[in-house]
């Protein structure tokens, strides 16, 4: 199936850009922040109600870092979370987050997925017609669901997008 583009709006016109950030919960932030820092070269931002009074009025914990041009706030979960089975890497009905890298990093990533010993599926060769060329999947230690995938049309995609201020 295919999808006719040409009547939506993007850019300026529709004021959205792009996704700016998300956030998603974790179990443990020590644990969160040495993966996405460690495995997945995050660097740390910024902190939210890092304090003992704040838990026990139920104020939200935030801590976020930056890939690339995306903003990512981890906040711990309020709720206990069920860890997915270990050999599910694809999302639960196939939900996941997805991160862009260049094809040139793609390597890279794997090489740091193994090296820090994170199990995951790929690389997984997306159809030739399509947009996408590799995907790996996995999880965070706290079983959220992240495919990096790099493009076959990267070369014609927006460079040095500028979302976050710079502090």
């Amino acid at each position: 199936m295919s999808i006719d583009d040409s009547n939506l709006e993007s850019g300026p016109e529709s004021g959205m850009h792009s996704l700016n950030h998300t956030a998603m919960p974790v179990i443990d932030m020590d644990a969160a922040e040495t993966f996405y820092c460690d495995v997945l070269g995050a660097m740390p931002h910024n902190n939210t109600c890092f304090t003992y009074e704040d838990v026990k009025t139920g104020t939200a914990i935030f801590k976020s870092f930056i890939i690339g041009d995306f903003l990512l706030a981890l906040t711990v979960a309020r709720n206990p979370m069920e860890m997915p089975p270990a050999e599910q890497f694809r999302g639960a009905h196939g939900y996941r987050h997805g991160f862009q890298i260049s094809r040139a990093h793609f390597g890279e990533i794997k090489a740091s997925l193994v090296a820090h010993g994170v199990p995951y599926e790929g690389p997984v060769v997306h159809p030739e017609a399509g947009p996408f060329g590799e995907s790996l999947y996995f999880k965070d230690p706290s079983g959220n669901f992240l495919e990096f995938v790099w493009r076959r049309d990267e070369d014609a995609l927006p460079k040095n997008r500028t979302y976050l201020s710079p502090e």
